[in-house]
This record gives structure tokens, C-alpha cells and sequence, in this order.
């Protein structure tokens, strides 16, 4: 069923024409990414083959995620010049949805606002403002405690009411110049659906709780939470990179940080025409750092984190602007 889900992830995006890639042009070091890139693609075929030798649906996941995560590391090393751009935001919100173990902190992720050469709509902004809204609901209905089960119900409903509510207001106030469609409109549906939940009869329910002051969401960027009988004015814009440009890695030449989903501590030098990328720990990393010989290191983190569960939370719908990506050419063949 795996081997099924992932090329039907594959297809989808195919059909969508929306696959998120990295690519090298403009980057610092285009044939240093490249590079970077042409050995993760080595490791994951390793790791793919392995997890097939092993019959392992987990360890299978595993390597997508390590992918994600070796690619975005080759990306902060020889592309930092253009993390703030739309490219690649939607590739680490494309990790953070399909690899169930993705956790903050990523490199470059989210975007600052006002920053150089960013997307027109931060979309990590977004994407983790509607996360909150999802994972604050569990909060609020586990508050729903009062002694009357009446009462507790309505709340449960009210909380329900804030998340959709949270989704649409990250979508129409962070970016509202942006055409809804591209940055997960179409998606709220999937969250109402598992909700049982209509936005349309939201209204009662929000007038009755205030989702900042009575239930205690606080969602960035989100100052009202909108009500269904509030006006819409839609955006039309397209997504696309603003002006200037980034001159010097934002978090400066060589900086260290603890991956939220593999745990690894990786250190990246910025290129200035060469980089590297190490790791603090046994598992090998693309680049030219160091790393323990004789092992390969993606698999040996997909049996390691195969078994790793989820945090248990709900996952937001896939929105236009995400797809899973793993090389998906690559994959079909490997797979078949």
C-alpha cells in the first residue's frame, strides 16, 4: 500500500503540474548544489533499494524524509543566496506534510517578514499559522471541561468553528493579495470534512466564543479570525520573488542547528563558489564535510527512524502549492 500511495503521490503531481524541486540556477554555487544534490540522489536510491531488500514500508518513508532533509541542507549551503524565495519555502512545506516525523527547526524556515528577494506570500507563515490552528484545537476541546456535557459540546463546536476559521483567516490576512487558490483554499474543505464541520454554520458559533479571547487561540500573523457572513476580497496575484537581493548568509558563514525531525546536528558552511556540510554525529551528510566512511548514512537513518511515530497530531491538507517529492521518475523506476 505504501509503494502505492507514493507513486500515486508521484502522479498527482505530475497531473497538478505543481512539483517542487530545487534547482541551481541563481544560486552562490550552482555546480556546488548540483553536486550536493547528484549524492543525496545516490544515497536515496541506496536507501530505497535497501528498504525494497528489507521489505519495509517504514524505512521506505524514511528515505523520503531523509531526502528532504539532505537536499534543503545542500540548498542552505550553496543556495542561501535564495532561500527566501517561493522555491524553496514550498519545498520544506512539502517535507513538513509528507514526512510524518518533520519537526522545526528547518534552515531558512519560515521566511522574516520584509525580507530581500522573499515570496510575495510567506508562505511558511502560513502554513505553520493553520498548523497552529490545528494543534491549538486539541488544546481547546481538551479544555471543554465544565461539568456540563450541554455545554461541552458546544464549546468542542466552537473550538471546531476556530480552526476552520484560523485556516481561512491565515490564508486571507498574511497574504491577501495572493490568489487563495494557489496557497491552500481548496484544502479547508478536506479540514471541514474531517471536522464534520461546515464553515456556513460557523456563525452562532462564533459569535458565542471568541477564538483569541475566549478560547485563546494566537495564531502569527492572524489578528481576526473571520466569520462566515464577513466580506471576502480575493487576491488574483501569482506567486513570485520581490525585489533585492541577498548578499550575506542570514545566519552568517558557518552556523550549526538540531534537525526537529532526524535529531542530527548538522553544521553548514556557507559556499562562496565551494561549501560543506558536516554532522556532529556518525550519520554521513552530501557535501564535503566530514563523515564516518563505509556507511551509508540514509539508510542507516531510515532503519533507525522507520519505526519513529508522529506526533499524533492532525496534518492540514495538502494544498496546491505542496506535493511530495523524492525524485519521482527516479522512484517509480526503483520501485517497479
Amino acid at each position: 500500500m505504501a509503494t502505492l500511495l507514493l507513486l500515486g503521490l508521484c502522479l498527482a503531481s505530475s497531473v497538478a503540474g505543481a512539483n517542487v524541486n530545487l534547482t541551481s540556477a541563481g544560486c552562490v554555487d550552482p555546480s556546488g548544489l548540483q553536486a550536493c544534490q547528484n549524492k543525496v540522489n545516490e544515497q536515496t536510491t541506496s536507501c530505497i533499494n535497501q528498504a525494497k531488500r528489507d521489505s519495509s514500508q517504514q524505512e521506505l518513508l524514511a528515505c523520503s524524509c531523509a531526502d528532504y532533509i539532505n537536499n534543503y541542507n545542500c540548498y542552505a549551503a550553496f543556495c542561501w543566496n535564495r532561500v527566501w524565495e517561493c522555491e524553496y519555502q514550498e519545498y520544506v512545506i512539502s517535507y513538513m506534510e509528507n514526512c510524518a516525523t518533520a519537526k522545526l527547526p528547518v534552515p531558512y524556515f519560515p521566511a522574516p517578514d520584509g525580507a530581500a528577494d522573499a515570496c510575495s506570500c510567506n508562505l511558511g507563515k502560513v502554513h505553520m499559522a493553520v498548523v497552529d490552528a490545528i494543534q491549538e484545537t486539541a488544546t481547546c476541546s481538551n479544555n471543554a471541561d465544565s461539568g456540563d456535557a450541554s455545554s461541552n459540546v458546544q464549546q468542542i463546536q466552537g473550538c471546531n468553528c476556530c480552526e476552520i476559521s484560523g485556516a481561512f483567516s491565515s490564508i486571507f490576512e498574511i497574504c491577501p493579495n495572493t490568489d487563495p487558490t494557489l496557497i491552500g483554499l481548496s484544502s479547508i474543505g478536506d479540514l471541514e470534512s474531517e471536522l464534520n464541520t461546515q464553515f456556513s454554520s460557523c456563525g452562532p458559533y462564533l459569535e458565542t466564543y471568541d477564538c483569541i479571547s475566549s478560547l485563546s487561540y494566537s495564531l502569527d500573523g492572524v489578528s481576526t479570525f473571520l466569520k462566515p457572513s464577513d466580506p471576502l476580497q480575493t487576491g488574483t496575484d501569482t506567486l513570485s520573488n520581490g525585489p533585492g537581493s541577498v548578499t550575506t548568509p542570514a545566519s552568517g558563514q558557518v552556523f550549526s542547528y538540531t534537525n526537529g525531525g532526524d535529531g542530527v546536528v548538522y553544521t553548514i558552511t556557507a559556499a562562496t563558489g565551494a561549501a560543506e556540510i558536516s554532522a556532529k554525529t556518525s550519520a554521513a551528510v552530501p557535501g564535503s564535510g566530514s563523515a564516518q566512511s563505509g556507511s551509508d548514512s540514509t539508510t542507516s537513518a531510515a532503519k533507525s527512524t522507520g519505526t519513529a511515530k508522529s506526533s499524533g497530531a492532525r496534518v492540514f491538507a495538502r494544498g496546491p502549492f505542496t506535493t511530495f517529492v523524492l525524485g519521482c521518475s527516479a522512484l517509480a523506476v526503483i520501485l517497479l
